[in-house]
């Protein structure tokens, strides 16, 4: 039996650690990898791999886009363990770079072990590059 759903809130700041840069037309693709810090509800260290699509729909406009893993080790609600969440997200610049981005997505627990094992939950994030907002609503079955 499921528990009763609790928030979940915090800050996710990261790292980006490598990028490799492929091209098609007017998009570009960026792969890469980086280290995250979590704090709040979720409290450890993660690493993460993403992929950035950003295609530009005229000089001044480009409309990217993130789609990522995220393997995060520490506590969640008190609980220890590993935990795997899955991140998509968005943004709207004048540039593919992402460094002045305000972006803003979703996160969704798909994963994980010892203590987190049971643990379930989705929610929001949003911020400047680097440093995020998440809220959201976590479970224990």
């Amino acid at each position: 039996m499921a528990g009763p759903p609790s928030d979940a809130e915090g800050e996710w700041t990261y790292d980006v650690v490598s990028v490799d840069l492929r091209f098609a037309g007017n998009t570009t693709f960026v792969y890469g990898t980086e280290v995250s810090t979590f704090s709040g509800t979720f409290d450890g260290s993660a690493t993460d791999e993403f992929v950035v699509v950003c295609h530009m729909q005229r000089p001044d406009l480009y409309r990217v886009f993130v789609k990522g893993t995220i393997a995060f080790d520490g506590m969640v609600d008190g609980q220890d363990g590993t935990m795997t969440m899955k991140f998509v997200g968005k943004e709207t610049s004048t540039t593919c770079d992402p460094s002045p981005a305000i972006w803003s997505g979703t996160w969704t627990i798909i994963g994980g072990t010892d203590e987190l094992s049971d643990l379930h939950g989705h929610g929001t994030w949003t911020g400047p590059s680097g440093t995020l907002d998440y809220a959201g609503q976590i479970h224990f079955d």
